[in-house]
């Protein structure tokens, strides 16, 4: 497989789909340094389920070679669907190395690219071999840059959800009890998420950790934390 001709005949794709406006939408909602062309995740789902429909018996190393010239662009669609694909072959994950994700986590300026790879794809690669995965998530909780640590966190949910029934409280909370003094507003919604992610499986731990550091917790999150724990919602408000 041409690496590069799947690139361009999947970045075809996406100018095709180009919308001026919800451009101008992920833009002030998501910013960053990448170029984007302004399509929605569903489009991007779209155009990688008709791409497998044409590559039903794509090997591990061009999938992976087509997963690095995605990224490489600089564009939020391309390295979106990078990680789409990723998560449609979700067996090739935990074969990923540490040097790559290391080296796509320092391209990362934005939260949306931060989520979708620490949910998606670094929790699943910790959750294969997790006695000697775990530690990367610490050391990226201790990263001087922003991304990074969020990325920590919200790995931590993706290794979570990946493996059901696994106790999950204690790596979760030690985590946030690491960060819960920050007020950048990054990692305090981060922190929120872990906590209310937390509750929906452990409610009586997020619960008691809520009580015991609502003093220090960002507001924002003690609210959307208990409101998670009284109603199942972020915002309070109770279903039907």
């Amino acid at each position: 497989m041409d690496k590069v001709a799947e690139q361009r005949k999947l970045l075809r794709e996406i100018e095709a789909r180009a919308d001026p406006h919800y451009e101008r939408v992920v833009q002030k909602s998501v910013p960053s340094s990448l170029r984007v062309y302004g399509l929605r995740v569903w489009e991007i789902r779209k155009i990688i389920k008709a791409w497998r429909r044409e590559h039903r018996d794509v090997s591990f190393p061009s999938l992976l070679a087509l997963v690095e010239q995605l990224w490489e662009r600089e564009s939020r669609e391309e390295r979106m669907l990078a990680l789409e694909l990723l998560q449609h072959y979700p067996h090739i994950i935990p074969l990923l190395s540490w040097e790559q994700l290391d080296r796509w986590r320092q391209d990362i300026d934005n939260w949306e690219l931060t989520d979708v790879l620490g949910r998606e794809v670094l929790g699943p690669w910790v959750a294969a071999e997790p006695d000697g995965r775990e530690e990367r998530l610490w050391d990226l909780l201790q990263d001087e840059d922003v991304w990074s640590r969020r990325l920590g966190l919200v790995g931590a949910i993706g290794l979570n959800r990946a493996r059901p029934g696994a106790d999950s409280s204690t790596l979760t909370l030690a985590m946030v009890d690491e960060i819960k003094h920050e007020g950048e507003a990054r990692i305090t919604k981060a922190v929120s998420w872990a906590l209310r992610d937390l509750a929906k499986t452990y409610p009586a731990e997020a619960s008691a950790y809520l009580h015991k550091n609502e003093a220090i917790l960002a507001r924002h999150v003690t609210r959307e934390v208990r409101n998670k724990l009284e109603t199942g919602r972020k915002d309070g408000k109770r279903k039907g």
